[in-house]
């Protein structure tokens, strides 16, 4: 027998002691596993690299609020919401008087997709009541009331954020958001105004006047659109707007251009392709109007504006048949739409005085 367990036996202190340790060494492990508060195992390939990194560092250090923090923000850009929500749970129960956690839960139960807007919403209030100062705070749950079309609490928490920061153009922003959405487009406009003279690389503002002066002012629509475009080139919605801009203005074979470009940037743009059978079709191009509507069929079969306007072709056509297995499956899809319901009837009529 090994001279060390003899002299233990010999020794009932030591031999106590020694049992202790023997104990510690066999459940150390599993007593570790049981203090922390939602344990992965490193070794599990399930999870990626970087979550078995953090989860190695919270089983080692497991009333660390923060590491628990760290995980959820990473299991939040993997897209794992409900874990990041675990996790940041967890972190909140170990520090409850950080505000920043509480914003983060905000942020994660708005995320996925089902957002749980009522959650959200407690987490941000306990985010701003623990911290009143933090514009990013009301800012996110400025947006939230907007969504939820309380516009007059959305104002009031962007005038909050700037009481704080006088040149916060977000506030300014949200602000002419919520004026738009009730209807009062004067001061929307002064906001939005306010927002580019403030801050002239802010992209949304641009576009938002933009949209405010197409019908009324196509100039200065098109002076905000090319501020947009200057921001950013490659904006499918800016240049799809401008190409809208310039059909108004029948300037046809330029907005055939800015639609090309759209597509070109965004082959899923089905507006464009809609819009450029529409300019064929007023050239009387109908088989290039048929290929367009074709295209953006192929894309999306259910989308019954296409349907339906490559009915009225067919129909113009005297194609009657595919006219009519056009109108049908629209009205499948849309069985209460009156307009295909009168144009097939009149269709029928047609087929009638065909036969």
């Amino acid at each position: 027998m090994p001279k060390l367990v003899i002299f233990a036996f010999m020794n009932p202190i030591i031999s106590r002691n020694l049992s202790l340790f023997l104990f510690s060494i066999l459940f150390l492990p599993f007593a570790c596993k049981n203090e922390v508060k939602r344990f992965i195992d490193p070794e599990d390939k399930r999870y990626s690299e970087d979550i078995r990194v953090v989860s190695q560092r919270i089983n080692k250090d497991p009333s660390n609020a923060d590491l628990y923090y760290k995980r959820a923000n990473t299991f939040f850009f993997e897209d794992k919401f409900k874990e990041a929500l675990a996790d940041i749970q967890i972190a909140i129960e170990l520090n409850p008087e950080v505000a920043f956690y509480h914003f983060k839960q905000g942020e994660y139960y708005m995320s996925g997709d089902t957002a749980d807007a009522k959650s959200a919403e407690k987490a941000y209030l306990k985010a701003i009541e623990l911290d009143p100062e933090a514009e990013e705070v009301r800012i996110k749950y400025g947006i939230l009331l907007l969504a939820k079309q309380r516009y007059n609490e959305t104002i009031e928490q962007m005038n909050a954020v700037m009481s704080i920061n006088p040149a916060n153009p977000d506030a300014l922003f949200f602000i002419g958001m919520a004026y738009k959405e009730t209807g009062d487009t004067l001061r929307a406009t002064l906001k939005f105004r306010e927002t580019v003279e403030m801050n002239n690389t802010y992209y949304n503002a641009y576009m938002q006047l933009a949209y405010l002066f197409l019908d009324s002012d196509p100039q200065m629509a098109l002076l905000y659109l090319d501020n947009a475009l200057r921001i950013d080139e490659f904006s499918d919605e800016a240049l799809y707007t401008k190409g809208l801009l310039m059909q108004n203005m029948e300037e046809y074979e330029l907005a055939k251009e800015f639609y090309r470009r759209t597509k070109e940037i965004n082959p899923g743009h089905r507006l464009a392709y809609y819009n450029l059978a529409y300019l064929d079709v007023l050239e009387e191009n109908f088989p290039k109007a048929l290929e367009q509507l074709g295209k953006l069929l192929v894309l999306d079969p259910e989308y019954i504006p296409a349907l339906h306007f490559r009915g009225a072709i067919y129909q113009k056509l005297k194609m009657y048949e595919n006219a009519l297995k056009d109108f049908q499956l629209a009205l499948k899809l849309e069985p209460e739409n009156e307009e295909i319901k009168t144009d097939i009837n009149t269709l029928k009529e047609s087929l009638k005085t065909a036969k």
